[in-house]
């Protein structure tokens, strides 16, 4: 089932590939504005861009989650998946990490390359993919609950960021904080193991979350 459920996300990604080159377009735009506007202080944009990569990373998250689950909803395939005797949790599972792998990731494998053209420098470099690695499949969980929690709202594209932006704040806050206690010399550990132990609070339970709340939201 696990196979059968990868290929259908990933014939599914294939047919639809502005999913995956829009979080990217969308990316590499928002970073290259910085620079025409703060001008060439490398400086500044060394201290700025780590920062602005984890907003344009926020911004994606967003972007992708606001409406994931409509055309389910819309096509009736929740609710095939509710009353099937299949593991909705590990679908729902399976989906997380699906969306991640063709969203996020590509963005994380392209940090190199924004590092070397900002002048980043390699220590702060690895802590903002490591960083990344932990934190972005926290947003994407959180941005498909917030999607599941607005289903069937006729203004869920504006509710959606509203209730899911503040859970996106400790996961900014951490990873700024080991971001800047790197680039300045000083132990990063400590945020690194709080990330890490939100990622293996909030991805186990997601899927047990997103099914009562999808069944709540199709109730209601």
């Amino acid at each position: 089932m696990i196979k059968t459920i990868l290929l259908k996300e990933l014939s599914i990604y294939i047919r639809n590939l502005n999913s995956v080159f829009l979080p990217l377009i969308f990316f590499f735009l928002i970073i290259s504005i910085f620079p025409l506007v703060l001008g060439p202080d490398k400086v500044l944009l060394n201290k700025i861009i780590p920062g602005v990569i984890w907003i344009t990373a926020i911004l994606t998250t967003l972007l992708i989650s606001n409406n994931f689950f409509k055309e389910d909803f819309n096509s009736g395939i929740i609710e095939i998946y509710l009353t099937s005797e299949s593991s909705i949790e590990l679908i729902l599972f399976l989906r997380i990490i699906s969306c991640w792998i063709f969203t996020c990731l590509p963005i994380i494998i392209f940090i190199p390359i924004v590092s070397l053209l900002f002048e980043i420098p390699f220590s702060s470099s690895i802590i903002l993919v490591f960083t990344l690695l932990l934190g972005t499949p926290i947003l994407i969980s959180i941005g498909l609950f917030g999607s599941a929690l607005t289903l069937g709202l006729s203004r869920n594209n504006i509710l959606t960021p509203i209730l899911i932006i503040p859970f996106y704040i400790p996961v900014l806050v951490f990873s700024a904080s080991a971001i800047e206690s790197v680039s300045i010399g000083l132990p990063y550990y400590s945020q690194i193991y709080i990330l890490l132990a939100l990622l293996m609070l909030i991805l186990p339970t997601m899927p047990y979350l997103l099914k009562y709340t999808l069944e709540f939201s199709i109730n209601n």
